[in-house]
């Protein structure tokens, strides 16, 4: 069952607020309210199953968006990250723990400390195409 919001952090004190507004057996959508229609705020999570029997994998897509509008142009311009944790249905060696600590590793990657301004470095360097 998916949360009636999330408020994930974008600084060591600021958060997000994300309403829930919808949900189906394989996902949910969630937005920043008071934002216009055009210029939405918003995270999606996506599953993408496979058969119980069936081999291969599964899917989790994590999607955050962001829209706004150039004041001059009127040009909409949009930010969006996806993370896809392709999760496989064999979890003899690659067990649900080495799982844990993979996803571990790359958000590790994105906030290199308990410091959201640590952080900000590893996201600036990856937007601006360079290595950690």
């Amino acid at each position: 069952m998916a949360s009636a919001s999330l408020t994930p952090y974008y600084a060591s004190s600021g958060q997000y607020t994300f309403a829930c507004v919808s949900t189906s057996d394989n996902g949910a959508t969630y937005k920043v309210a008071g934002r216009d229609l055009a210029t939405p705020l918003v995270v999606e999570i996506q599953r993408k199953l496979t058969a119980p029997s069936a081999t291969g994998n599964d899917h989790v897509v994590l999607r955050a968006a962001r829209t706004e509008r150039n004041a001059t142009t009127g040009k909409l311009a949009t930010l969006q990250v996806l993370l896809d944790i392709s999760i496989p249905k064999d979890t003899s060696i690659l067990t649900i723990a080495e799982q844990t600590k993979l996803v571990a590793c790359v958000s590790s990657l994105l906030n290199q400390s308990t410091a959201m301004e640590a952080s900000l470095a590893a996201i600036a360097s990856l937007i601006g195409g360079q290595d950690l």
